[in-house]
Order: structure tokens, then C-alpha cells, then sequence
């Protein structure tokens, strides 16, 4: 995949097989092309190659898209959530392409839609954030933030969990946390963390690691004289 404008490859030459499933986490500083490479699970950007996700081509027909964006939970650097709202409103905006009329009337009247109210009540309880989830955005807490941010993927069910950077910023405890999250979604739910922290990526059962744009380690651990060697001889955060 190229960036002409930076002429480079943002992703070059990766071949990759990830099981039903599995819990993953991809590791590489800043511009090894992490990010862009969650992003080709999508089909959001340019591709030369093959690409499946569940058996489907993110880059194939409109049902073939549609199904994959259905099926797929994205947690974004940050959290990417609305300051002014609720956590309760922010952890159901994930599956606003599915709602009815009625379903936007109990939204605009600060209600859940009837058929999340379930379920949305059980991933905060497990992920222990019920007492949060009338507060706004804005008076939580970092870590508080990023479980509603796993909240509103994991609400609509899906089969493959993404996560880009999802504790850069946080505590190491608030860290746990946060990982402790995006590994317990049901066993066939298949997870992919994108992180530059090797403490987070050795909390996974498979690390991936990658470098300038290509995949340089594909292992059930990394050892301090391969980080180095992934992150320029520099070594990882911590």
C-alpha cells in the first residue's frame, strides 16, 4: 500500500493469518504502520493484494463491505467519544446504523434503544463502569473513557474486535484495565491491538511487531534484544 505524497510504503509485503478468535497484539513504534494496517481490515485505504476478513473482501461488492463493517468493533487512539454526552449515549452510538425512528426519538429524549438497554447493562457491569454511565464524557476519568469506548464496540456483537492504541496515555494499572477489556469479549471474538508498549503487547498470547511498514516478528513472546531490534535499537515504552 502506497502514500504517494510521502512516497512510501505505509504497509509492504505482509502476509498474515489471524484465527478466529485469537487475541493479538501488534507492536511497532510510531509510523510502522500499525494503524494503517487495522485500517486494510476495514477496507479504508488503497490496497494492492488480498485481503479477507471472515471469508469476505473488505475491497469486494457493497454487501461484501457492509458485512465486514457490520461484523467489526474499532476502538480509536482516544476513544474518540463526545465530550458533552452521557457515557450511556456515547456507548450506543456504535449501533446508530441499525435504529428505527422510534429508536432516534428515545435517543433525542436521552434514552437507550429498547433492544441495547439489555445489553448495554451487562458489558458495563462486567467492564465496572455502571455507576459512570450517566456522567458525561467530560467528567470521567481516562480510563473510565476508554472502557465506554470498548463499550460502544462491543455493543452491536461483533466478530472481530480492533484497537488502535487504546492506553496510550493511561497509568499502568488503568492500562490493565483497559486490556483486561478488549481480551474478554467471548471467545469467538477474534481482537487486534495495535500499541508502541511492550508491556501491553506481552499481555497478549501473539505478538506481531512491525517496522517500517513490513512484519518483522510473528511470535508468543518478544525478547528484550528483539524490541531493541524493532524499535531501531532504541527500545520500546514501557
Amino acid at each position: 500500500m502506497d502514500f504517494p505524497e510521502r512516497r512510501l510504503r505505509a504497509v509492504d509485503t505482509v502476509t498474515l493469518r489471524v484465527a478466529e478468535g485469537e487475541r493479538v497484539a501488534l507492536l511497532g513504534p510510531s509510523g510502522a504502520g500499525k494503524s494503517t494496517l487495522l485500517r486494510v481490515l476495514l477496507g479504508a485505504v488503497p490496497v494492492t493484494g488480498t485481503v479477507r476478513v471472515n471469508g469476505l473482501d473488505p475491497y469486494g461488492t457493497a454487501r461484501e463491505r457492509r458485512e465486514i463493517r457490520r461484523a467489526s468493533g474499532f476502538v480509536r487512539q482516544g476513544g474518540d467519544l463526545v465530550p458533552g454526552l452521557s457515557a450511556r449515549l456515547n456507548a450506543v452510538m456504535g449501533t446508530s446504523p441499525y435504529w428505527s425512528p422510534r429508536d432516534w426519538a428515545r435517543v433525542l429524549a436521552g434514552r437507550v434503544p429498547a433492544a441495547y438497554e439489555e445489553r448495554l447493562a451487562a458489558l458495563a457491569d462486567r467492564h465496572g463502569i455502571t455507576d459512570s454511565l450517566p456522567a458525561r464524557v467530560r467528567e470521567l476519568s481516562g480510563g473510565q473513557r476508554q472502557r465506554v469506548a470498548v463499550i460502544r464496540a462491543l455493543l452491536p456483537g461483533p466478530r472481530l474486535l480492533l484497537a488502535d492504541e487504546p492506553t496510550s496515555g493511561l497509568d499502568p494499572v488503568t492500562a490493565e484495565a483497559v486490556v483486561d477489556a478488549l481480551c474478554a469479549p467471548g471467545e469467538s471474538v477474534t481482537v487486534v491491538v495495535a500499541t508502541h508498549d511492550l508491556a501491553v503487547a506481552r499481555r497478549f498470547p501473539r505478538i506481531l511487531a512491525m517496522r517500517d511498514g513490513r512484519l518483522v516478528h510473528d511470535g508468543d513472546s518478544l525478547d528484550e534484544t528483539a524490541a531493541a531490534g524493532v524499535y531501531g535499537g532504541q527500545g520500546p515504552s514501557r
